[in-house]
């Protein structure tokens, strides 16, 4: 597939706010696609060279991409970061600015306009294979040749891709639904993708096993060891007494639910990989969990479900995630390890000696999960209870509680209670403290705009638009917009945190009404917790919109609570959860 085919549409993509519209283009793009081009193309409309897991990264910023463009256009740094402060985007500058290549650039790949999605990828990879000395040199040189063979519109997907700035506006269930579409005939046909992509993790790979060996393939995906399972999730209710009728099992495990990171781990002989809850490699950060697992768990190969805590064990105490959150860094790992030890609580099995788990019960799970595990302080099965009534349940969250945790975690234990994949249903349910008279757990929201900031506030953003995510739409949906709560220092904050995610214009996979358009939009990306008083009706905000009424749902009174860089916008709370909490708490 030559690039000027993926870039022209892009372009559409980037120009459309139509969701069919989007995944009809797409079936399009995916339909032309060779067998071993269709994972990069899906890779690329989603703004990445990889899938997520693989730690590919190219360690190009701005500075980085200007030189390139300077180098490809025979201008100089200071002439591109002047069209990229005037057009608010690296890409349109590299399309705008022409001229002649500087020398030494000639040869490194075809002429221009003949570029091809895999000679764009093999150069992209080069790029993130480049290291040490001299690195950042070649990292500039190969950009800059790849843009000299460019035409102009392709020059700006090129900047974008290499800056993780695509913004195209189409997220995994719209690319799955496209590749039902193209492969399958229907979109309706995507759970039979979207089974795969949650056990597998790679869209790309989901791509090209569907195209090579059609449906009866992509059945055939398997958990496979190194490419993590998107975790499974769990529901809320508004009353403790709704649990077990919410869940339908006679008897329910009850587990400690922890305010860490979740992380999965794999263990295949003495090689062990963790990832987060966004399916990024951590490995690094946890360096005694990787020797916890590598020492304490039996099995030859695992897949393991848990939480990383901060647990003083002097005190027999758990501190705060915030504290936690001072392992992620690059340097100096070791060192914080040993200030802040990490406490590994195992709360699932999903794959041991060579046998998926996946489709046993919680109770299986659970007794395969302890077989394996030979505990000590920093690894263990997360502590539980087996319940059989309220009491039971309400008896142990009130013991979590004191010892200080955040809540329960409550589990069915009945035949079908299998592992789903980055589903969030009635199996799991989660319990927290409550802040009455407001609503008894916080939501996790994706930010998608910002009101200019004024008085104090001048320089940074006075609120953010928030929006729950619908998943069926693979949409977000406004909710509120977020001002109170912030520190001076996470206002100051801001600007940093959201520079590079400002669009021009409503993104594609953002519904919202001319009410609650903010002065400026952002791609959905950043996660922020918020606390609330209750859900209301609102001719606002698009939660749950409906249509002929014109109302939807929103958040009152909401509250900053802190940053959720752990989750992916995708893993925010859903519409139907907010739909549910509103309903449940007018006892419809």
């Amino acid at each position: 597939m030559k690039f000027a085919t993926f870039t022209s549409c892009s372009g559409r993509l980037e120009a459309t706010s139509s969701r069919n519209e989007m995944t009809a283009l797409l079936a399009r793009l995916l339909a032309r696609a060779a067998p071993d081009e269709i994972d990069v193309v899906c890779y690329f409309t989603l703004g990445a060279i990889a899938p997520g897991y693989s730690g590919v990264n190219l360690g190009i910023g701005d500075r980085t991409a200007a030189a390139a463009i300077a180098l490809a256009t025979g201008t100089d740094p200071a002439s591109v970061e002047a069209a990229a402060r005037e057009l608010g985007d690296y890409g349109d500058a590299a399309a705008r600015l022409t001229g002649r290549p500087a020398e030494g650039l000639a040869g490194f790949f075809p002429a221009t306009g003949s570029l091809t999605v895999a000679a764009v990828h093999r150069g992209f990879m080069e790029i993130a294979r480049a290291s040490g000395p001299g690195s950042a040199e070649k990292k500039t040189k190969i950009l800059a040749a790849m843009l000299a063979a460019a035409t102009p519109p392709e020059r700006r997907y090129l900047t974008r891709l290499a800056t993780g700035k695509m913004r195209l506006g189409a997220g995994d269930m719209t690319l799955l639904d496209a590749l039902a579409e193209a492969f399958l005939g229907s979109r309706g046909k995507r759970p039979l993708l979207e089974h795969a992509y949650n056990i597998s993790s790679d869209i790309g790979y989901v791509a090209r096993t569907l195209q090579e060996g059609g449906p009866a393939a992509v059945e055939a995906i398997s958990v496979t060891l190194h490419r993590p399972v998107r975790p499974m999730l769990t529901q809320r209710v508004a009353r403790l007494s709704e649990i077990p009728e919410r869940i339908g099992s006679p008897v329910i495990a009850v587990e400690e639910k922890y305010d860490g990171e979740r992380v999965q781990a794999h263990k295949d002989g003495d090689d062990v990989t963790l990832f987060s809850r966004r399916l990024t490699d951590v490995t690094h950060q946890y360096p005694d969990i990787v020797r916890s697992v590598r020492g304490r768990v039996t099995a030859d190969t695992a897949i393991l479900d848990g939480e990383a805590v901060a647990f003083d064990h002097e005190t027999g105490t758990y501190r705060p995630f915030q504290t936690l959150m001072r392992r992620r860094r690059k340097h100096r790992v070791r060192e914080v390890a040993g200030e802040i030890p990490a406490t590994y609580r195992v709360f699932d099995l999903l794959y041991a000696n060579g046998d998926s788990y996946l489709r046993r019960s919680y109770p299986d799970r659970r007794a395969a999960l302890e077989a394996v595990l030979s505990p000590d302080e920093r690894i263990s099965p997360a502590g539980r209870t087996v319940a059989e009534d309220l009491d039971g349940i309400t008896e142990f969250y009130l013991a979590c509680i004191e010892r200080g945790l955040e809540g329960i975690v409550c589990k069915s234990c009945a035949e079908d209670s299998f592992y789903r994949a980055g589903a969030r249903e009635w199996q799991w349910i989660k319990w927290k403290s409550d802040y009455a008279p407001g609503l008894s757990d916080t939501l996790d929201l994706v930010v998608v705009g910002a009101n200019a900031g004024r008085g104090k506030r001048t320089g940074t953003c006075g609120s953010v638009l928030c929006a729950a995510y619908n998943h069926e739409e693979d949409i977000f949906q406004t909710v509120c917009a977020l001002g109170t709560g912030f520190t001076d220092a996470d206002l100051a904050d801001l600007p940093r945190r959201f520079a590079g995610a400002r669009v021009d214009r409503q993104p594609a996979r953002v519904m919202a009404t001319p009410q609650a358009a903010p002065d400026f939009w952002f791609t959905p990306a950043q996660v922020v917790e918020v606390l609330g008083l209750e859900i209301t009706e609102s001719p606002v905000h698009t939660c749950n919109w409906d249509p002929e009424r014109r109302r939807g749902l929103a958040l009152r009174f909401p509250r900053f609570v802190r940053w959720r860089d752990d989750r992916s916008p995708e893993a925010a709370t859903t519409t139907a959860e907010v739909a549910a909490i509103f309903r449940r708490r007018r006892g419809v």
